[in-house]
This record gives C-alpha cells, structure tokens and sequence, in this order.
C-alpha cells in the first residue's frame, strides 16, 4: 500500500478522530471504578481502523508527548549516555573507532539506527504500517518513530555486550573458602552427597548460585575470598601491542557487607594480602568476624572491589569495578541443604528491585478467578511517566486489545485482548542474543563487526500474541514460533485460568544447542516441567500461582560458550540484574504465601505495593489482569506508580463482545 493512499485514509479519518476520542475518554471514565480519571500523565485513548489509520491517529493525538519523549529520553538522557560506552566497545571492535562515522556523539544513535532498520526487515508489515501511520500523524521523520519502537531491545543488546567487554576487564572473585575443618565436621557442607571429603570448604571456582555456597558452616569460622584482576588477560580485537597489562586489584577499595552490617578496609576484622597462584597476583582477603556468624542463621555477603587501573575515557578517570558478588551460606543448626538456602540478601536501601510479575487463580484466590499482577521498572528517568497512556484498539480485522504504552510506541510490557489472553514482559539478560551472533559471525574478520540486533522488538511480540492466540496454549506456540532477537520472560494468563511462564533467548544459530530458545513452566506440581533439578516448583508457592521476575529460572544454561580467548558465561555470572532479581522473586513468593487463599484485586495490588518490591526510582507501570471478566486495573503517571491509584478499564463494554 503507497503513502498516497495512506494519506486519503487518514485525511478520511481526521475529520472522525476528535470525537472519536472524545468519546473514549467519556466511555473509559464511566467504566471506571473509583477514581473514575486516570492519575497525571496517563491518558487513555481509543484508535480504531487500519494499522496505518489507527498510527495516525495516535501520532495526531500525541504529537507533542511524541516529540517530547524523543527529546528528553533518546536525544537528551540515553544518547549521550550509551556514547561513554563508546571507548570500551572500540577497544574490542575496530569499526567503532571510526571517527568519521561514529564521532561527535553520533556513536549511540548510529548503532540505534542502524539495529533499527535491521529489525524492520523483520517486524510483520502492519505494524511499520502503523508506525508510518505515526510518523504522518505527529509530523515526524518515519525514521525516528522507527528508532523510538526499537531503541529498547537494541539497548539491552548493546548493555549485554558493553558488560561483557567490561566484565572482562574487571576484578572477579574467583575462590570462597572458610576455616574451621568443614572436611571433618560430619556435615555435608556443600550438600552433594558426600560427607568430609577433600577441601570440602572451599568453593573453588566460583559461580554465582541462587542458594548457598556452602551449610552448616562453623560459628567460629573465617572466611577467605580470592578476587582476581582481569585486565591482564587478552582482550578481544587488540593486537599483542595494544594488549593491557595487569594493574592488580586495589586492596584499599575492597568493601564486604555481611548482613547489614559494611566492612571495608582498613577494620582489624578484614585482613589483606597478595598471593600468587598459577603466576596470576591475586587479592586475598580474611573476615574474621568479631564473636563469630550467629548459630542456625543464613548469612549474606556481598562483595565488592575495583582495579589499581586508571580509565580516562569516558571521563572522569576512574577504576574498573567488579559487579557486586553475593553469597550466601548457613550456619552450624539450620540443617537445610544448600539448595533450600535462599540468595535472597540484606536490604540495603540502594539495590532497587526489577520488574516482576505474578499470577493466581483457584486455590490462591476467594472466588477462583484468574489474576495477573505486574510491576514494570527499567528506565524512568523524569520522563518515562510523563508520556504514558492506554491504548485501547478496535481493529479492521481482528479481536480489539489493550496495551499499556507510551507515546509514540506501538507496543507495551503488558496487555489484554478481547479473547481475554493476557501478556507481561520482563527483560532478561542474556549474551544469547542476535548482536552477539553478529559478533561472533565475524571473529575472523572482526574488522567488519558490527553491534547489529535482528528480530523483532519484544514488544511486537506482545502485540502479536493479543492478535493471534486465545489462550495460553496458542501463546506459547506462538512465541515457540517466533524470531526474537534476545531475551525476555513472558507470563502468560488466559480466562480459563491457564497460566505460563515462557523464557525465552536469542537462540543463536550455529552457537547453541539444537534447541528453539523457549523454556516454559506453569504451576502444576504432577508435571515434571515445572520442576527444578531437586523436585521443588520452579516458580510457585502451591498449584495456583506462577511468578517471574528479570532472571531466568529454568533457562539456567542460556549460553555457555567457550572459544579460548572468548568464553561467552550464563546470565548469572555477569548481569547486574541477576542478584537483585533473585531477591525480588523469593520476596514475591513471601507475599504471595502470607496472602494465599485471599489474593483477590485488592490483595495483588498490596502485592505490587509491597515497600521492598517497589523500584523508587524507575517504577514505569503497574497493571493487575482480570481476563475472565474483561477488567483491567492500572497505575501509572508518577513515580513509583504503585504510590497512584489504580483505575479501572471495564474492557467488556469497550470491546462490546469481540472475540469472546
């Protein structure tokens, strides 16, 4: 279809569109409960049509909230700051160090672009028809709508190869060992069968866990960690005489948190020295706590330290910081086993928790109805709350839907279609991903590499499950069906009750297993599906609920790739995201448990309301599903938008029966 005829449709619709949204506002305000108007900020707009007519219809009608998103969170917020990132990836990629092309600040939005109209080749015709529709409507270049629908997924794409690049020039904590003979104690201390065997207490290599490193510790033990600088080893891209030396780790910036309670250097309880293992210099520092760990306890801690190295580039000069590393392990008297130990960490009032999402029905609830409840946190910089809306769509063809958005995007991390099938999205890294398979399709010639991401945008997907399945079932099809271009988690929730939690990554041809990148679970306890490595549901307290938060919890082998120079690790060993997800989700579960059997509306918005599962800082959007009656509850306009009312969209009378 030509932009001419593009443009007949839309000035045939213009003369309709004031009343049209006229007529949705007065329509979702007496649908509403208590408060009738949505907070500050979000508006709810109805479009109907074609994909281009209902594109135009929302650029004409947010126009300036367009304009303003795109200044103030691309050109103003994340543009300059994703062009720090420009040093450390041209250290690794040569194409980056093009002035040419990539100086003057436009590194970020060259790369955007450029993943941009990779991804189209892939995003399904209505919905860049839309997008056009967009463009026409606001007034704007088609290329900066194109940019604003697809800048998310190619950020966290971007972020998962930045934080490789930089985890490989960073300080790891690579041994945890404790005194006190746990190689005679009688305990099975790291809970693998066997009793007293060889170095039992000594966790070496080690790897992140979503439980304890080690039981039945001594009260009176000491415990010793090892943290290594890899800046000396071989970098990627650089030849031998660009290849950076070994700095070593600082000893006066290491810093442990044991509980509540932050130890740095310098206290006669922290005691540092150099070592040497293999010809590597290593930090190893001893906490001896004063009267030792608390009997029958789980204690955490949480380590970090940064390099002796000096970064001029991107200013101000700074070290290289290793990611914060959590451990956990429990004390002589708990009798648990490792895996029933939960890395659940110490409330500190800095780390913010990430997105989460929940679901109930039967048993969980007083009346047996399904719920979904999510709280979407990522990037509100002053800005996000200030554009967000509700859209609400009758198409030409099709069931109507609604998804919770933003000005100027033709998707959301959450909707509701007519069919009553319900979606939410939750990022979650993983370095299996599109950009990466790019990367790796030129490490012979890496000159040529570039930071491209192919596949739709998740959102895109979202929208694809609201037009084309009914229930749970034809979701996860789908989404099986589906090219994505990196990761996410996606729960699921249908008007019978089905619910499913579909994890799902890049799934790079030729670098991973033959699978299809989709690992999905629901609650059912009688299906081995849903169950981890020990028997115990992956993600539920009983039958009926199924949670999520920004990590993967079946996915555990997302990409385990070792090529000598690059080993491409799991998402545990590097996202920043992976610890504070994990105390979010064991918090979530604590909620859910105490409110079992009473998890109506209300109660999965005190859920949502919970202070520790609350990000302060950027909160985007909170919504709570009813699909077996059409209602959808949500919060959104401020900051965090758990602090607003929620208000209510009867969704049954604004689709008038579609698709039931």
């Amino acid at each position: 279809m030509g932009m001419s005829r593009h443009g007949n449709g839309a000035s045939a619709n213009a003369s309709h569109l004031a009343g049209r949204l006229l007529l949705c506002l007065a329509t979702a305000s007496q649908a509403c409960c208590t408060p009738a108007e949505p907070p500050p900020y979000l508006e709810v707009v109805t479009l109907h049509g074609t994909p281009y007519a209902r594109g135009w219809q929302h650029g004409q009608y947010f126009s300036s909230k367009i304009r303003s998103l795109y200044t103030m969170l691309l050109a103003n917020s994340l543009l300059p700051y994703l062009n720090r990132e420009r040093p450390d990836i041209a250290s690794a990629l040569p194409e980056y160090r093009n002035d040419e092309l990539y100086g003057g600040g436009r590194f970020s939005y060259e790369v955007m672009l450029q993943s941009a109209q990779r991804m189209a080749e892939e995003i399904p015709e209505p919905y860049l028809e839309e997008m056009r529709g967009i463009a026409d409507g606001a007034a704007l270049p088609f290329e900066h709508v194109l940019v604003m629908n697809t800048f998310l997924d190619t950020m966290f794409a971007l972020r998962s190869v930045t934080f490789f690049i930089q985890g490989r020039q960073s300080p790891h904590l690579e041994q945890l060992s404790f005194s006190g003979g746990l190689d005679a104690d009688g305990q099975d201390n790291d809970s693998d069968g066997t009793t007293d065997e060889e170095g039992e207490g000594t966790v070496s290599p080690y790897h992140p866990l979503p439980g304890a490193a080690l039981v039945e510790v001594p009260t009176a033990a000491t415990v010793r960690i090892r943290i290594g600088d890899s800046a000396g080893l071989p970098q990627l891209g650089l030849s031998a005489a660009e290849q950076p030396g070994a700095e070593g780790v600082d000893p006066d910036s290491l810093r442990i948190q044991v509980n509540d309670e932050v130890v740095e250097a310098g206290d006669p309880r922290l005691r540092t020295e150099t070592v040497v293992v293999d010809g590597r210099e290593l930090l190893e520092a001893t906490f001896t706590p004063a009267g030792g760990f608390t009997p029958a306890s789980v204690v955490s801690l949480l380590v970090q330290a940064n390099d002796r190295s000096v970064v001029a580039d991107p200013p101000p000069a700074h070290p290289r910081f290793m990611r914060n590393e959590r451990v956990s392990f429990s004390t002589a008297g708990l009798g648990k086993k490792a895996w029933e130990v939960a890395n659940v960490g110490w409330p500190d009032g800095r780390s913010q928790p990430p997105s989460l999402a929940f679901a109930v029905r039967g048993s969980a609830t007083p009346d047996g109805a399904p719920r979904l409840g999510q709280h979407f946190a990522l990037l509100d910089s002053n800005t996000s709350h200030k554009h967000a809306a509700v859209f609400v769509h009758h198409p030409a063809e099709g069931p109507g839907f609604v998804v919770l958005g933003w000005a100027g995007l033709v998707w959301g991390f959450s909707g509701m279609s007519a069919a009553g099938l319900s979606y939410a999205l939750n990022t979650s890294d993983t370095l299996n991903n599109r950009m990466v398979q790019q990367l790796l399709d030129n490490l012979l010639t890496l000159d040529r590499a570039r930071l491209v991401l192919e596949g739709p945008p998740a959102g895109i997907l979202g929208r694809e499950l609201l037009a084309r399945a009914a229930d749970v079932e034809q979701g996860e099809a789908l989404l099986a069906g589906s090219v994505r271009g990196l990761g996410w988690n996606v729960l699921l929730v249908d008007r019978r009750g089905g619910m499913k939690v579909v994890e799902l990554d890049g799934d790079m041809e030729g670098w991973t297993p033959d699978t299809d990148g989709v690992h999905a679970y629901g609650s059912d306890p009688q299906l081995p599906g849903n169950l981890d490595a020990h028997g115990r549901p992956l993600a539920s307290i009983g039958p009926d609920d199924l949670r999520m938060a920004s990590h993967y919890q079946k996915n555990l082998a997302d990409l385990d790739l070792n090529l000598g120079l690059v080993h491409l690790r799991p998402q545990r060993y590097w996202t920043s995201f992976y610890f504070r997800s994990l105390s979010t989700f064991y918090r979530l579960g604590e909620e859910i448990a105490e409110r079992y059997g009473m998890l109506d509306t209300a109660a999965v918005i005190g859920c949502l309301r919970e202070p520790r599962l609350v990000d302060r800082r950027d909160s985007m959007a909170a919504s709570v599903h009813e699909p077996s009656s059409l209602r959808l509850h949500v919060a959104g306009g401020v900051v965090p938008v758990t602090d607003g009312e929620f208000f209510t969209l009867d969704l049954a009378q604004l689709f008038a029966g579609e698709g039931r």
